[in-house]
């Protein structure tokens, strides 16, 4: 799970100022092949922790017969960490590997040692490589030029099913 921020011209609903400049953020939850599920947008300055709720909601998660022995991993980057999304994963049964902010003072594990414990593979790249194929395949998407969220969403929606039907029909 991670946030593209296609930087806007204008301005207009979910537009704000964010580290990077004017524009909106894409926040992307997919699967263990990289294929998406669900997205939410943001003005550039949301707060991302938020939206990890919203696009949970949106994902039905099949349940398999060995599902009890094995924890679902969520990843994400740094913009997520926070403890009390850390709780509230950990209480509905999955597992945060979200790497820790810097924070002077805090002794944070290191990503390597949470790797070997819980025997975790680096996956964040299949978000990322899910960021390139939406925006090689959906040239809107690199820009936001709508003033409208609702016309935004859905061209981010149609951006998903998209990559779903090449994956499908080939």
């Amino acid at each position: 799970m991670t946030g593209l921020f296609p930087p806007s011209a204008g301005g207009g609903e979910g537009v704000s100022h964010g580290y990077k400049g004017k524009g909106s953020l894409i926040h992307l939850i997919v699967d263990g092949r990289g294929k998406p599920l669900a997205a939410t947008t943001t003005g550039a300055g949301g707060n991302e922790r938020t939206e990890v709720e919203k696009l949970l909601q949106k994902v039905t998660i099949l349940p398999k017969s060995n599902l009890s022995e094995r924890m679902i991993v969520l990843e994400a980057d740094k913009g997520y960490d926070c403890s009390w999304l850390r709780q509230k994963l950990l209480s509905s049964g999955i597992f945060p590997f979200i790497p820790y902010r810097k924070i002077q003072g805090r002794d944070i594990p290191k990503s390597v040692e949470i790797m070997n414990a819980f025997h975790l593979e680096k996956r964040r790249w299949q978000v990322e490589r899910a960021f390139a194929w939406l925006k090689r395949r959906c040239r809107r998407l690199m820009n936001r030029w709508e003033r409208k969220k609702v016309i935004w969403d859905g061209f981010v929606t149609l951006g998903l099913i998209y990559t779903w039907m090449l994956d499908l029909v080939g």
